[in-house]
């Protein structure tokens, strides 16, 4: 039977809901760690397991936003879609978390919470710059002050929505070899002048890059990988196992994560594809994960032990993205510009 419109999967008949939610409560997890003062675990050591999940994320949105583009390519309409999907809800979390949030745990009187300067800072994020502490808040944690460390992802990907706005507007997305060379310009200069094989350090930004646009590249050619899938993994797990054995972590993971996530994505798996039936929880997870966090280790830690601090902020937090998708994210998505 086909579920009434407000329980269909945001992306239906795939696995996409499915790992962007596993991805999200990665974060979460990977984050306890560091917000009860200990260390991440990592993956293989190239990432934490956080950063590995925003990676899949970054990967996830080229593909998908490619793929608005090629569906409707229209300048204001894209960006008209993407504002809808990142502001409202990140004006919420940002407000409720300065003014609900910071002035019930602010050591400060509310009064002099209310004027500090950096109260009313904290709001920048709306434009994009991003502030991380609030007066007199968490000054005790073990993780000290940090109040949503989540959010820095957020311009970079918006940086990314707007590069490939601008390529689309110029007609760089219109032909396909054109998009490819574009790409692969981008990844010879990034291999060679930021990987963190080569430098010794991660420049976040230029790798989520590098990310997203292997998603958009996976777009691109997923008429080939999709109808002959085996030649394409046996090719790119050749080429991460010499990266691998070159001791290239970094982009054996660039090679190999897109191609991986994508294809388990497009999938239609029993059970996950149905992970959307109520609502795609996994961009409020992502914003308000972090300080319903703090604010559980806040009142509760060490009391609660690891495990308590967490399953708890768990609990809070899918409860809350789940009445953001349906209070705020899927109201405003309703006023998508439809495709022509």
């Amino acid at each position: 039977m086909t579920p009434p419109p407000a329980a269909q999967a945001t992306h239906p008949g795939n696995n996409f809901d499915a790992i962007r939610i596993v991805a999200a409560t990665m974060v979460l997890y990977s984050h306890h760690f560091a917000l009860t003062g200990q260390m991440e675990p990592t993956f293989f050591g190239i990432h934490s397991l956080g950063g590995l999940a925003v990676a899949i994320f970054f990967v996830i949105s080229g593909y998908l936003v490619t793929m608005s583009w090629a569906r409707d390519p229209s300048a204001w309409r894209f960006a008209l879609r993407r504002f809808l999907r990142i502001w409202p809800a990140l004006t919420a979390a940002i407000v409720v978390t300065a003014y609900g949030l910071g002035a019930w745990v602010t050591k400060l009187p509310l009064s002099e919470y209310l004027a500090h300067p950096g109260t009313a800072q904290y709001l920048q994020g709306l434009g994009l710059r991003i502030h991380y502490v609030l007066p007199g808040v968490f000054e005790n944690n073990p993780y000290a002050l940090g109040v949503n460390g989540s959010l820095w992802t957020i311009p970079l990907e918006v940086r990314c929505y707007v590069v490939l706005g601008v390529a689309g507007l110029f007609g760089l997305l219109r032909f396909r070899p054109v998009l490819l060379l574009c790409i692969a310009l981008y990844m010879a200069w990034f291999l060679i002048r930021s990987n963190a094989d080569v430098t010794g350090n991660v420049n976040y930004g230029r790798e989520l890059s590098a990310f997203f646009l292997a998603g958009a590249a996976m777009f691109s050619l997923r008429p080939h990988w999709n109808r002959h899938p085996i030649p394409w993994a046996a090719a790119i797990g050749l080429a991460c196992t010499i990266a691998w054995w070159m001791d290239w972590r970094h982009t054996a993971l660039l090679i190999g994560l897109p191609f991986l996530v994508l294809y388990s994505g497009t999938r239609s798996t029993p059970i996950l594809r149905h992970a959307g039936r109520w609502g795609d929880p996994s961009y409020g997870i992502y914003l308000y994960a972090f300080p319903i966090q703090q604010a559980v280790i806040y009142f509760t830690w060490p009391g609660l032990g690891f495990a308590g601090t967490m399953g708890l902020a768990l609990a809070l937090t899918i409860a809350l993205a789940y009445a953001s998708w349906h209070g705020l994210e899927k109201r405003v998505l309703k006023f998508k510009p439809r495709t022509p």
